[in-house]
């Protein structure tokens, strides 16, 4: 049942190299402009933490799809790291002065997040072991068949 959406993750390769591309280049130029790392820094860090946390409301909405309850609580962490980001984002001075506090807590945040998702990852696994064989069967083929259709 969730092969095809591991299938998925692993056709997106590309944006992991994109962002270990971009990752790359950033840390070169922080390297040869200190003087503009603390400015620059503070963009850099308030994007990848936007980029996070709609990552997080995304596996939110995914998580809720499948079945769970609890999808809230990842959704909350998701907004509340991009409320973060913009702060970062809209006033890089501020960031500059209290990036640490806002990158240990995004850290936090992300932290909470992941422990969060793989409680609900486990028991969403543990629940789909109980389905029958066929039925995953029928689900796959149902989700080939709506993929085949969408990219007519």
């Amino acid at each position: 049942m969730f092969a095809l959406a591991n299938k998925d993750r692993l056709e997106n390769w590309g944006w992991s190299l994109a962002f270990g591309i971009i990752t790359l280049i950033v840390g070169v130029f922080l390297l040869l402009k200190p003087s503009l790392s603390l400015t620059a820094l503070a963009f850099y860090i308030g994007f990848v933490i936007l980029f996070r946390s709609i990552s997080t409301i995304g596996f939110a909405l995914d998580v809720r799809k499948y079945g769970s309850k609890n999808w809230g609580g990842l959704l909350i962490l998701g907004i509340i790291g991009a409320i973060v980001s913009f702060i970062l984002i809209w006033n890089p001075l501020f960031a500059g002065l209290s990036i640490v506090v806002l990158v240990a807590l995004n850290f936090m945040f992300a932290g909470l997040f992941s422990i969060f998702l793989s409680i609900q990852l486990r028991k969403l696994h543990k629940s789909s072991k109980k389905l029958s064989a066929d039925l995953v069967e029928r689900y796959d083929k149902i989700m080939l068949e709506i993929r085949e259709e969408l990219d007519k």
